[in-house]
C-alpha cells in the first residue's frame, strides 16, 4: 500500500517592510500636513486643474496620452498665477481672489481646452502626413522597379517555380 503524502505545514513570512496600515496612516498625516500648510496652493490647483483631472478619468487609451496633453497646458495656464500666489499674499483669501477673477479663468481654462484640441487634432494631422509619405513611397517604388524591369528584364519579376510574367499588372500591385 503506497503512503500518502502530507503537505508541508503553511508558514507565513513577516514582510520586511511596513504593513499597509502604517503606510496608510502616514499618507493620512502628510495629506493633512498638506492642507495646514499649503491649503492656498492646494486650493488654487483643486479648482484649477479640474479639466486635467476630468481628462484622466475621461481618456480610455492604452496610453492615457489626453491626461498628460491637457495637464501640461493646463499647468501652463494655472504657472503664472501660482508664482502671483507664492510671491505675493499667500493666504486663502489672495487665492480666492485669483480664482474669481474672469480674465484668470479664461487664462488657465482656455489654456487647458487649447490641450483639448491638441490631442483631438494630433492623431487626424498625424495619419494624413503618413498616408502622403506612404502615396509618394509606394510611387517611387513602382517607378524604380520599373526602371529595374527595363534595365534588367521580366525575368527579374518572377518567382522561383513561376513562368515569365504576361504583362506589367501581375508585376505591380495596386
Amino acid at each position: 500500500m503506497a503512503k500518502k503524502k502530507i503537505p508541508p505545514p503553511v508558514v507565513r513570512r513577516q514582510s520586511a517592510g511596513p504593513s499597509n496600515m502604517s503606510v496608510n496612516i502616514l499618507i493620512v498625516l502628510a495629506g493633512l500636513v498638506m492642507v495646514a500648510f499649503f491649503m492656498p496652493t492646494l486650493l488654487l490647483l483643486a479648482f484649477a486643474m479640474l479639466p486635467t483631472f476630468v481628462a484622466m478619468v475621461v481618456d480610455r487609451g492604452p496610453k492615457r496620452y489626453g491626461g498628460a496633453t491637457v495637464g501640461g497646458l493646463n499647468f501652463a495656464g494655472v504657472a503664472p498665477y501660482l508664482m502671483d500666489l507664492w510671491t505675493g499674499a499667500n493666504d486663502v483669501p489672495h487665492a480666492l481672489t485669483i480664482i474669481s477673477d474672469v480674465f484668470t479663468l479664461v487664462v488657465i481654462f482656455g489654456a487647458a481646452s487649447f490641450g483639448w484640441l491638441l490631442y483631438s487634432a494630433t492623431p487626424g494631422v498625424v495619419g494624413a502626413y503618413i498616408g502622403m509619405t506612404s502615396t509618394r513611397r509606394i510611387a517611387a517604388l513602382r517607378s524604380r522597379q520599373q526602371d529595374l524591369l527595363r534595365d534588367w528584364g521580366p525575368e527579374v519579376a518572377q518567382q522561383e517555380g513561376q513562368g515569365a510574367p504576361n504583362d506589367d499588372s501581375e508585376i505591380v500591385e495596386s
